[in-house]
């Protein structure tokens, strides 16, 4: 009778240990997980604020450029600097409350499928944004070529900047696109 009570108390021994180490396992996996969503969610409030910064920077530099610039076709200055400004602002407006959105997730206390749901709707419309951004851009610069009365160099040298341009807003693409799969997946 002593030996089963002895197994009894060394099996009780045994299962406490073992939920002991479940119960760290788990806390360590969800430490683990919530690091790694911190860093993507970190990721892309930094990606957002190095487009808010490059935005501001634009304004400022575009409104100089077609105030002071003596080259700058008189019947364009104005509608150009206004369509330049429109532009810029609602692609500030629109990445800073991508950001603000991006931070204002949890990581801690929001559930995963909340967390989920919020970067799956920050990354739609982050693409509505580019849908709606891209043919602003694309009139943006016609806009300038107007007002400074581009030749066919001009043209050719704002052809190339749109390829380079392009290029760079895909590799920009494909990482934001990276970024909400991580924060939509973990």
């Amino acid at each position: 009778m002593e030996d089963i009570n002895e197994m009894k108390l060394m099996w009780q021994s045994l299962d406490k240990r073992l939920t002991s180490l479940e119960e760290e396992n788990n806390r360590l996996m969800k430490s683990v997980m919530k690091a790694n969503y911190k860093s993507t969610q970190e990721k892309l409030v930094a990606k957002y604020i190095g487009f808010i910064f490059i935005e501001v920077v634009m304004i400022l530099f575009m409104s100089l450029f077609f105030i002071f610039n003596p080259f700058i076709n008189e019947k364009f200055r104005w509608a150009a600097l206004i369509y330049w400004m429109v532009f810029f602002m609602i692609e500030l407006a629109l990445d800073l409350y991508l950001m603000l959105e991006i931070k204002s997730i949890n990581i801690y206390e929001d559930p995963i499928t909340l967390v989920a749901r919020k970067a799956a709707q920050n990354w739609k419309i982050h693409k509505i944004g580019i849908i709606v951004g891209l043919p602003l851009a694309i009139g943006a610069v016609i806009m300038l070529s107007l007002a400074i009365d581009a030749n066919e160099f001009v043209i050719l040298g704002m052809i190339v900047g749109g390829l380079i341009g392009l290029i760079i807003g895909i590799t920009q693409l494909l990482k934001f696109k990276n970024y909400y799969r991580l924060l939509q997946s973990n």
